[in-house]
């Protein structure tokens, strides 16, 4: 009785500790997201069109009217390309925007025709408080006090039916009050209201429950005397912790054995191989993308550690096997070795990213508390993606060749280089289903952007996690007591 008391005070133990982290993480989640948790930039924005034709000269007596429908919830800016055809007009350009749904001006500005320039937009800043609802029909107008020669003009897009796309089917173009075929040049930011906002405190709380059920479930049964994997790894730690760390250590100082440069290739690498694509990518895809350096390394660095984790697992089993045969471990401890020496690797290769993210202009933000937890994710992932392959290698030796095949279809797959826009639309859905997409893709919003990615993205990333540790976990289980025959 005394031996189950002491057990079960043990499991409270652990249960306030794991309650605290699941407590410590939402919380610091809920400071790093901050008013992106509420609000987050709108799928409805319209992007800048290209400008095929010019309205002509916008006159005191003129009037230039673009009506689209509102996509978003929250419209913050439009912008209207505009031209003084680079000559030094005195006169000035009025831009208004209504809200015809409501009947209610939502903003104005006047611009200096002079200060302008060649197609340049001109953005007008919405009120926080405008009030524009999704499906509001929103009417733009430019005016101008202008007399000829000495006025500006609106560019507008006659590529109709795509465009017209972007803008709702109730939008309209107008010169002077006559319909023209086609859409003003605009573009309009703004947000969408997030669920998990205003519900983030009853998340938390089914958060902490569903924990809290799970575990004492788990507890109950183990109390009960049959077995549990989950408090089985608090077992293996405390047996095995010391000899993991030194396999972890081992593998680490292995592989820059006889190294002249040693640990700082794991500084270098990443750094080279961002050069290298750097120099052969830019042209290609530079424009499209801001900071392309920055953007470069980050997937570098995450598909390097996913790629080199597994590489290392792969082999763990079969190069472990005088070891396996002598001294008992369990079987699982060898490849999740492997990816933790690989984590080392990781880690250091965070430094030369951060200082390139910084040299570029970027700058570190709150966002940065929760990258720990995506690389957490990552290691988790590779480590049951490691197991899968450990497992394989065991009885099929050609799986090291295989791996090189697949790890190189699978970084092809993976926007390291490019961006996800040159992707045609009929098959980007098979590039988003790629876990490394959202890995990757986290690590980039977080270090480029400042911004904690969206809950959805977090929930991806734990999900995929979990669920090839948990197929990997089952895959090494079934077949780790044959691996004696093969080795």
């Amino acid at each position: 009785m005394v031996k189950k008391n002491t057990k079960f005070i043990w499991f409270l133990k652990i249960f306030g500790i794991l309650e605290l982290i699941v407590l410590c993480f939402m919380g610091i989640f809920y400071f790093s997201c901050g008013k992106t948790l509420y609000e987050r930039s709108s799928d409805g924005n319209i992007d800048a069109f290209v400008p095929t034709n010019d309205a002509g000269e916008v006159l005191k007596d003129g009037t230039i009217e673009q009506t689209y429908t509102s996509e978003m919830d929250k419209v913050t800016a439009i912008g209207v390309m505009v031209s003084n055809y680079g000559q030094p007009f005195s006169s000035h350009l009025n831009i208004r925007c209504e809200d015809l749904t409501v009947g209610r001006k939502i903003a104005e500005n006047t611009y200096d025709v002079s200060s302008i320039g060649v197609n340049q937009y001109q953005y007008l800043t919405i009120p926080e408080k405008s009030d524009i609802a999704r499906g509001d029909l929103i009417k733009i107008t430019v005016t101008s006090d202008a007399e000829t020669g000495n006025a500006p003009t609106v560019l507008y897009n006659v590529g109709y039916e795509f465009e017209k796309s972007k803008v709702g089917k109730e939008a309209v173009f107008t010169i002077n009050g006559t319909v023209v075929p086609g859409v003003m040049c605009i573009t309009v930011q703004g947000d969408n209201y997030v669920w998990t906002g205003p519900n983030y405190w009853k998340l938390v709380c089914f958060a902490v429950l569903f924990v809290a059920v799970v575990y004492w479930i788990l507890a109950i049964r183990v109390l009960r005397g049959k077995s549990s994997y989950f408090f089985g790894i608090f077992d293996v730690l405390k047996k095995y912790g010391f000899l993991m760390k030194q396999l972890v250590s081992r593998d680490f100082k292995t592989r820059y054995k006889r190294s002249v440069l040693g640990v700082f290739w794991s500084f270098l690498n990443p750094l080279l191989m961002m050069i290298v694509q750097y120099i052969v990518f830019s042209q290609l895809f530079k424009s499209d993308i801001d900071n392309y350096a920055g953007y470069l390394l980050c997937g570098t660095v995450a598909f390097n550690f996913f790629n080199e984790g597994v590489g290392q697992a792969l082999t763990s089993i079969v190069g472990n096997a005088s070891l396996i045969t002598k001294v008992y471990l369990p079987k699982y401890v060898y490849p999740i070795t492997r990816v933790l020496s690989s984590g080392i690797n990781l880690l250091m290769s965070l430094i030369p990213l951060v200082i390139v993210a910084l040299l570029t202009g970027e700058k570190i933000t709150k966002s940065y508390l929760m990258l720990p937890y995506i690389l957490i994710c990552l290691m988790i992932f590779t480590m049951g993606m490691g197991m899968i392959m450990a497992s394989a290698m065991t009885f099929f030796r050609d799986m090291q060749f295989l791996w090189g095949v697949l790890s190189m279809i699978w970084m092809y797959i993976t926007p390291l280089f490019y961006p996800l826009s040159i992707v045609p639309k009929e098959v980007r859905t098979y590039f988003v289903i790629n876990p490394m997409y959202h890995y990757v893709d986290a690590i980039r919003s977080i270090i480029l952007n400042g911004m904690t990615p969206r809950p959805v993205e977090f929930a991806i990333c734990t999900m995929c996690a979990l669920a090839m540790f948990i197929v990997g976990s089952c895959v090494f289980e079934k077949s780790q007591n044959k691996f004696i025959f093969y080795i």
